[in-house]
């Protein structure tokens, strides 16, 4: 089985923690991702609330960990940032590190810092605060003059995700670019009415862009009570708005501390994969699902 996941808080965490990237208390490690046939992760670095220097050590520091201990693991993981390096990574049976800016203020919200990122691909324009380029999902502002320049500037240079912006600042976005657009870690509105998850129309639209939806396993995103079945079921409500090509994982694992019943770190997608296969998903689908699908984005 094959693995792609779009989103993880743990760059933060081993920083938090002092642990390592090879083995620790974490959800992910490079011991459990060893079970996977290939494995990618897309590594966040969170802005959460803070001054603007504090911004900075929430880039800075946690990266730096990160890229040591991808350096010291070279033998086992990479950075990359196209899918043909991803692809060459897992040929050669490495693991494959993408990074991912959630949040602008770790760049000032600076349209011209965008070029002065190395490794990074993507980037939520917000966490969970307003900020000089929108409004996030507790909000109803929409992308502003600054917000509309940024869009510009990443252009080509790295997806926009839209997991924490606003819906007047989602459809605002929709409206400025004909990029694909990316939601990395969200859910469905229609089956857990969260700020958070998506409306059935904003499902639509980001597989019309040629985007890719990543599901999310906090659980108050999911349910009360989520298990694997209420994962299943978010993923069938996606399938059927956004087709096969589209629809993606993105756990928010170490960003999360309540996962569904029976899962408990990034290992766990070998149990969700056979309860799926079990349900008559069969592998090609969920190779898209696991795999693929995000893979095309990049």
């Amino acid at each position: 089985m094959r693995l792609f996941d779009g989103h993880c808080d743990t760059p933060y965490e081993l920083w938090m923690r002092g642990e390592t990237l090879e083995q620790n208390s974490c959800h992910i490690d490079l011991q459990k991702t060893s079970e996977f046939g290939a494995f990618a992760q897309i590594f966040a670095f969170c802005s959460y609330a803070g001054t603007p220097m504090a911004h900075k050590r929430l880039l800075t520091e946690p990266l730096k960990l990160l890229k040591d201990h991808i350096l010291k693991h070279s033998d086992r993981m990479g950075l990359a940032d196209t899918a043909e390096q991803i692809r060459q990574l897992h040929a050669q049976g490495k693991a494959a590190a993408l990074l991912s800016l959630e949040g602008a203020e770790l760049i000032d919200c600076d349209p011209e810092q965008i070029s002065e990122l190395e490794h990074f691909s993507m980037c939520t324009l917000t966490w969970n605060e307003d900020n000089a380029l929108a409004g996030c999902h507790l909000s109803d502002r929409g992308l502003t003059d600054l917000g509309r320049a940024f869009v510009h500037r990443a252009k080509g240079r790295m997806l926009i995700d839209v997991s924490h912006l606003g819906d007047r600042a989602f459809w605002d976005l929709l409206e400025l670019t004909d990029a694909p657009i990316l939601a990395s870690h969200s859910n469905c509105r229609s089956l857990c009415p969260h700020s958070r998850n998506l409306t059935d129309d904003q499902l639509r639209q980001i597989a019309q862009t040629g985007g890719t939806v990543g599901l999310n396993l906090y659980v108050p995103f999911l349910g009360e009570n989520a298990n694997f079945e209420t994962i299943r079921r978010h993923l069938e409500h996606m399938l059927r708005l956004c087709g096969e090509d589209h629809v993606a994982l993105g756990g928010d694992l170490d960003g999360c501390d309540q996962l569904p019943q029976g899962f408990a770190n990034v290992s766990s997608y070998l149990s969700l994969y056979s309860y799926l296969r079990g349900c008559g998903y069969d592998e090609a689908l969920l190779d898209h699902i696991f795999y693929r699908n995000l893979l095309q984005l990049f």
